[in-house]
């Protein structure tokens, strides 16, 4: 319930917003505004002033402002309107459409600076080098030769400072070669890697990972639960094999448990642990999972609260801002390049699923989601896509070009076309969203090879 909830506000605040921004700079302009609607569909309540049908509509998920002048538009679909044929002129049509989407900009910038206001909460090793930790066996960065302690200095020529800068440039690299600029024994080298193929979730995975120590996290009923392990412990030992620690950072790796437990299915094991600075042993008895042993552990990442003064605040807003736009455009370019595969894109069940998340995460984490999907939906309406913002943009810019408007009918056509793809789309993501949900050997079904 509480993830439903939270979506129908993500998605009614942030729609609202948009509309708030074509109907103030259409007020602003002198154009007559015939209807504000919060929602979709019948009209529940409402009240009239200056002209204007202030209502609020039966489906929460959206909203719309019917503005008189403006040409056909999405209410003209999905609200049964029609499209005014005495236009505005050109320019007065382009900023009242600039204004929605630069409106869910300003406000990304804004929401994001209050989450850093209030105080964000952050997995620690983000904010810190991007040093390699572990080279996953097998992967595309041991084919490459990156070793342990590597220090990623750029990706693709893109510098990143942090953890977070690495993670973002590979998670969105898309399939296929790339050039990694490494530093190892003070030397710079610029070493190639091959992404695979996008798997079933939809992003390239280059098996560098970070430097996490071997603090467990127990599954409630699982195996290491039900033997005595707590939350914290720190693992010493399988059956008396230590967990790695080694040079050049000792710390106890993590990502040695698998190596240990995987090849042990349903065989009973010692696990000795460290807990408030005392040796402990624990007998388990691992789980077989086609083939493979599990004792029902996950990784304990630190976090850190980033906790900012008002101006600092903001200035951390315009520069995540910066970060997430340039790194949007990247992935559309993958897109459009076929680097990358549209399985990486959410749909609303993937929307409502994350807004639930960062609901129960606390009031920072949502306000910071919502800066992210304001920022998103900004961006999305500027592209010159038919029935959305872009698309009339692009339309207005041919029809400068020519010198004359397009027939209405033609106009009504190009936006029945575009609200098709749309919906397609969403379907598409939808899908996405769902067989991303579901077990391993059932996604393998959709998306073989």
């Amino acid at each position: 319930m509480l993830t439903l909830i939270a979506f129908v506000f993500v998605i009614g605040v942030l729609i609202t917003i948009h509309e708030a921004g074509h109907f103030v700079v259409a007020r602003l302009l002198g154009a007559p505004v015939e209807v504000f609607s919060i929602g979709f569909g019948k009209r529940l309540w409402g009240f009239q002033r200056g002209g204007t049908d202030y209502r609020i509509s039966l489906i929460p998920l959206g909203g719309y402002v019917r503005i008189i002048g403006l040409g056909p538009d999405e209410s003209d679909v999905v609200a049964g309107g029609a499209g005014s044929t005495d236009l505005l002129p050109r320019w007065r049509r382009a900023l009242i459409l600039l204004a929605g989407p630069l409106t869910n900009i300003a406000a990304a910038v804004g929401f994001v600076a209050l989450a850093f206001a209030i105080g964000v909460e952050t997995a620690a090793y983000l904010e810190e080098e991007p040093r390699v930790g572990w080279v996953a066996p097998g992967s595309a960065a041991e084919a490459a030769g990156i070793r342990e302690g590597d220090l990623v200095r750029a990706v693709a020529g893109d510098a990143v400072a942090a953890w977070r800068d690495l993670e973002i440039a590979l998670l969105t690299a898309g399939s296929g070669e790339l050039s990694l600029t490494i530093e190892r024994a003070g030397e710079t080298l610029e070493t190639p890697i091959v992404l695979a193929e996008a798997g079933a979730l939809g992003v390239a995975d280059s098996g560098i990972e970070p430097r996490l120590a071997a603090i467990v996290q127990p599954v409630a009923n699982g195996p290491a639960a039900r033997a005595g392990i707590e939350a914290g412990d720190r693992v010493l030992s399988i059956r008396r094999t230590p967990v790695e620690d080694h040079e050049p950072m000792p710390v106890a790796q993590y990502y040695d448990l698998p190596r240990l437990i995987e090849p042990l299915p349903a065989t009973e094991i010692v696990v000795e642990v460290l807990r408030d600075g005392a040796t402990r042993s624990f007998t388990v008895t691992t789980r077989n999972e086609g083939g493979t042993g599990k004792i029902g552990v996950g990784a304990v990442f630190p976090t850190v609260t980033l906790k900012l003064a008002p101006g600092a605040a903001l200035e951390a807003g315009f520069s995540e801002c910066r970060r997430m736009t340039h790194q949007t455009f990247r992935v559309i370019g993958q897109l459009l390049t076929g680097r990358t595969s549209i399985r990486q894109m959410s749909g609303p069940v993937g929307i409502a699923q994350i807004s639930g998340e960062a609901a129960r995460s606390g009031l920072q984490s949502l306000i910071m989601f919502m800066g992210v999907i304001s920022l998103q939906l900004g961006i999305f309406n500027l592209l010159p896509i038919p029935i959305l913002d872009g698309g009339h943009l692009t339309i207005i810019a041919f029809e400068t070009v020519i010198r004359r408007d397009l027939p209405q009918r033609v106009k009504e056509r190009i936006l029945e076309v575009g609200f098709y793809l749309l919906i397609l789309l969403m379907i598409v993501v939808t899908f996405n969203d769902i067989v991303g949900r579901l077990p391993e050997s059932v996604r393998q079904f959709f998306f073989r090879g």
